[in-house]
């Protein structure tokens, strides 16, 4: 165990916590250095697919390195890269067929706002450049990622002086609708919103609309209604706005699909990935560009735009990617997935029914999420004074549960939920392990919090 006043590394979080050392990993399971065992709920965080420990995996990065470790981007590739870009685009909806590597999820996001504002600069319209998020939503650190961010807690208001003035619309959040409506007689007033928005503010400003399919950590699996996106890609090519489908989280199988968009009956001109494509065996992250965005592109006067960093494309990370994708193929994982998920949201369902607090269970695949509510029939959020969340984590993890959970809900900071993500390779009696762990913690918060079980 390290205490950061013990340590050089600098630890961005914990200052006054103590860091356990991870000795291993096995399948969903993690150990420390004391031997203690750990159920990770959330895939390390919502990354590991394949499980840890497969040996596949390491023995392809080992190939690799001894082949070629790095390349100059300019002026070469690599057969692990040009591999994997053509297994990507075999795997992404039709017409998305050119992928641009990155290193994680923030360096996607942010590629792919550089990219849909080069796009309309090779279309003689520059003034297009600012993209519209949501509220409840995280796209990452850089300041252009945090200012297409909408999570009141990712720490925005502290960077205010460096975002860009990128509009929000409201979250798809059904169970906690910002406009008290209720689907289908809402007509979708939350996708409606965007076309307002983008008269506000003006089309000629706007170059894109950037969305999580599935809203991942910062709403744990807030899940849109049918005709969500369809309605929003609709706008979209209205207004000659591009629409990113941000599946840094539900890319590559992790809600039983390839891609999370693939629910709904859409297709988006760019996707952003990253944690799925490589079960966290290697940092890697993706952009992949629907083929009239390159080909625009390729038919303009520059040579090239300047998308890419010193490690995209790294050829270890792109080996790592490729054993990873091609273990998920022969295995049929994305398939157990969808089956494991469905299993686990009925297990959590039925929890739900006995416990006063647990309120909407939703997602697809196993990206699911638990909103906790202090009325069930009203759907009011708990005070955020109660540090429900933040209890419920704690409490967890000594239980041996690794959980993640945000506050804020509907368009209040009040709120509590958990998203959970674990490997696909979880099995049937895991799941159930996982909720008996679950049940017990939540029974351990209420009495910890004062709230009735």
């Amino acid at each position: 165990m390290t205490q950061q006043a013990d340590s050089n590394v600098f630890y961005a979080q914990g200052w006054k916590t103590d860091y356990l050392h991870a000795e291993y990993g096995e399948g969903i399971y993690l150990y420390d250095h004391q031997g203690q065992q750990y159920l990770d709920a959330i895939g390390g965080t919502h990354c590991i697919t394949i499980g840890y420990g497969v040996d596949e995996i390491a023995q392809a990065m080992v190939e690799q390195a001894n082949k070629v470790s790095f390349t100059h981007k300019v002026k070469f590739t690599s057969d692990a890269q040009e591999e994997l870009a053509t297994l990507i685009a075999d795997m992404a909806p039709d017409e998305l067929r050119h992928v641009l590597f990155v290193t994680g999820g923030s360096t996607a996001n942010e590629m792919a706002m550089q990219l849909a504002h080069y796009y309309h600069i090779a279309r003689g319209k520059p003034s297009k450049y600012r993209v519209i998020g949501r509220w409840h939503s995280y796209h990452g650190r850089t300041t252009a990622t945090l200012s297409m961010s909408g999570s009141l807690f990712a720490r925005r208001s502290d960077m205010l002086h460096y975002q860009h003035d990128f509009p929000h619309i409201q979250a798809p959040h059904c169970y906690q609708c910002p406009y008290q409506h209720v689907n289908p007689e809402c007509e979708l007033t939350c996708a409606t919103e965007l076309a307002r928005t983008i008269e506000q503010e003006g089309a000629d400003t706007i170059s894109a609309f950037i969305a999580e399919p599935i809203v991942g950590g910062a709403g744990s699996a807030i899940t849109p209604p049918p005709g969500y996106y369809e309605k929003i890609r609709e706008i979209c090519d209205t207004y000659d706005i591009l629409f990113i489908a941000e599946e840094v989280i539900t890319g590559f199988g992790r809600t039983g699909k390839n891609f999370g968009i693939q629910h709904w009956d859409v297709s988006p001109d760019l996707i952003t990935s990253a944690k799925g494509l490589s079960s966290g065996y290697a940092p890697m992250g993706c952009v992949i560009l629907r083929e009239n965005v390159a080909e625009t592109f390729f038919a303009s006067q520059r040579k090239g735009v300047p998308t890419f960093v010193t490690y995209s494309g790294h050829p270890i990370s792109c080996a790592a990617a490729l054993a990873v994708q091609k273990y998920i193929q022969q295995n049929q994982l994305i398939e157990q997935c969808q089956q494991r998920g469905d299993y686990l949201k009925q297990a959590l369902s039925q929890l739900a029914y006995s416990q006063e607090l647990m309120g909407d269970v939703r997602g697809k695949g196993l990206l699911l999420g638990v909103e906790f509510v202090q009325n069930k029939g009203t759907h009011q959020p708990l005070p955020r004074q109660q540090q429900f969340t933040e209890t419920l984590v704690k409490t967890a993890f000594d239980n041996g549960l690794i959980l993640r959970g945000r506050p804020g809900t509907g368009t209040s900071l009040d709120g509590d939920h958990i998203l959970l993500s674990p490997p696909f390779v979880i099995s049937e009696t895991e799941c159930d392990e996982l909720v008996e762990r679950l049940a017990s913690s939540i029974k351990q918060t209420c009495k910890l919090t004062g709230l009735s079980s």
